[in-house]
């Protein structure tokens, strides 16, 4: 694949990503753009820009902004004009926007090597850590636990795990530490590759290469469905963990929080 199929898989993924969080219950998602999260949380509208006049397209978005038809948070994807213009620079013209989010689109093509890599692991397996694919309700409990607790969430309940639980794209991995919950990640199935996501490792049980682990595992249940590609969206502390699993990054996806 050349870089501009992995950038365009890495959009894919990302809108994967907010179309299954906008059809859970008590979200709100219109037209694959606009994703409203429990009740009053205004979290991401994707900006795409078509005309030529891009500042009359921004003074258009600012007024839904002001009379709130859309959240107060856009996204900026590399497709998000026609053209090679700085979208960003184009909206932080503005007083009323700032930049308050960077993630690291990146890739990996999956083969059978690194697939099966972790069967042979026997670090893993010396330090007492086990990955299990989630496949029941205490998993999926314990899975939310940790994720809601690594990533300060505070808007995603039991029943919103389990609405993703029980999608047959969406599959959940827990790590665990001589029988102790540590870690969990998530991965949503497309036709042709994998949207890793929400990788996390609890305090305490970090820089045991746990995330790799749970990325592995997650690489190799795709890789056994056919899919040789896998794309996520990384914060930059922890890009150097993807990096080291064998991803590289291929563009940067913005968020800008609406001041006004």
């Amino acid at each position: 694949m050349i870089n501009d199929q992995y950038i365009k898989k890495i959009i894919q993924g990302h809108e994967l990503y907010w179309n299954m969080l906008g059809s859970l219950n008590g979200n709100k998602n219109h037209k694959g753009d606009i994703c409203w999260l429990s009740g009053d949380i205004n979290y991401t509208y994707k900006v795409k820009l078509h005309e030529s006049d891009y500042n009359a397209e921004i003074n258009k978005i600012i007024n839904k902004l002001k009379n709130k038809k859309i959240p107060n948070n856009l996204i900026i994807t590399p497709d998000s004009t026609p053209n090679d213009v700085n979208i960003c620079d184009l909206f932080l013209k503005h007083d009323c926007f700032a930049i308050s989010g960077t993630n690291f689109g990146m890739a990996k093509e999956i083969n059978e090597n690194n697939a099966n890599s972790i069967a042979d692991n026997n670090k893993m397996h010396e330090s007492g850590i086990e990955i299990f694919k989630v496949s029941n309700p205490y998993q999926i409990k314990m899975s939310g636990a940790i994720l809601n607790t690594a990533f300060e969430y505070d808007i995603f309940s039991l029943t919103h795990y389990t609405d993703i639980f029980n999608s047959p794209r969406v599959h959940f991995y827990l790590a665990e530490q001589k029988g102790i919950p540590a870690g969990a990640c998530m991965a949503i199935h497309a036709d042709d590759f994998v949207e890793i996501a929400w990788v996390c490792t609890l305090k305490g049980y970090r820089k045991k290469g746990i995330a790799g682990y749970l990325l592995n595992m997650a690489e190799q249940d795709a890789y056994k469905k056919g899919l040789k590609l896998s794309v996520l969206s990384a914060y930059p502390e922890g890009l150097n963990a993807y990096i080291r699993a064998g991803y590289k990054q291929y563009c940067e996806i913005f968020t800008l929080e609406y001041k006004g």
